[in-house]
């Protein structure tokens, strides 16, 4: 589903996508990556990556919970213990910046999950191409390596089914001597396609002299409205940021999970914008699209 950043300038989107890395990493304080956490699931909702989402749920709740669990079992540190395993101390503390780093570690996903709907291959290619286009390649590869690799794993496995290969049956030996031939299939079949695509590029003269873009984006007064506005938000939370505001102390002293009024209450709300921008502008667009189609 189309929503209005697949529409803006991709400089404008990727900047926007930067700054949302940045300040899901700069901010711990729970109100405000809980807030960021119903933020970016409402977006994702709009971009309709539902699906996406909870798959993305299903494949890390194990992760998830050993990330909280081997923090309270290893991390001894605090001054509220909660109870002793063994000899091990397990503290509120370490309980507490677990789950923390678990609400992080679901922004970030969830930030890469919109990421990959706005920023296509093209757009991607648009903007640093020119910069330098080895790299730019290079990155692009990379990003689409791993899941083209499982597709291409998974592909297989299904195949060789029909022959009798598979892992999920038999004895270890047996299912560890089968893995190795799926293994040994794919790297062969990968092999095979990178000269492929090696000898396709070669005689493309891909490298060879400047390449130009089919695809042509124009930066219009509401790109530049959106830059600038998103700009300074994102200097004005940094600013408050380097004075010290917004931090959360889980070890030193456990911070109030509160937010003071006069500093924190504005960079509260300051981040709530710079988040929501995207979502405002699609509000915007669909409250007028309703209008429209109800006055006619």
């Amino acid at each position: 589903m189309k929503t209005v950043l697949d529409e803006i300038h991709p400089a404008i989107s990727i900047s926007y996508y930067l700054g949302l890395f940045i300040l899901v990493i700069l901010f711990t304080q729970p109100v405000i990556i809980l807030t960021e956490l119903l933020l970016l699931l409402v977006l994702n909702i709009l971009q309709g990556n539902t699906e996406k989402v909870k798959k993305m749920f299903k494949q890390s709740w194990l992760l998830l919970l050993a990330i909280i669990l081997f923090n309270g079992l290893l991390n001894h540190r605090g001054t509220y213990f909660l109870f002793y395993l063994g000899a091990n101390p397990v503290t509120l503390e370490a309980v507490l910046y677990g789950l923390l780093m678990t609400v992080v570690y679901l922004n970030l996903m969830l930030i890469f999950i919109s990421y990959n709907q706005v920023i296509t291959a093209h757009k991607f290619l648009y903007l640093f191409s020119r910069i330098s286009p080895q790299l730019t390649l290079l990155t692009m590869i990379t990003i689409r390596f791993v899941p083209l690799f499982l597709k291409r794993l998974t592909t297989i496995t299904r195949v060789q089914k029909t022959r009798g290969i598979q892992m999920e049956t038999g004895k270890l030996r047996e299912r560890a001597k089968n893995g190795m031939k799926l293994v040994q299939v794919l790297l062969i079949c990968s092999l095979e396609e990178a000269l492929q695509t090696a000898d396709s590029m070669a005689a493309r003269g891909y490298g060879v002299a400047k390449r130009t873009s089919y695809l042509r984006y124009f930066m219009d007064v509401r790109d530049w409205l959106i830059g600038i506005i998103g700009g300074a938000l994102f200097i004005a939370i940094i600013i408050w940021k380097l004075r010290g505001i917004g931090e959360y102390n889980v070890y030193t002293s456990l911070s109030s999970w509160g937010l003071t009024i006069l500093n924190e209450g504005f960079l509260f709300i300051f981040i709530s914008l710079f988040i929501g921008i995207p979502l405002f502008l699609e509000g915007r667009e669909r409250v007028w699209w309703r209008w429209l189609k109800h006055d006619n």
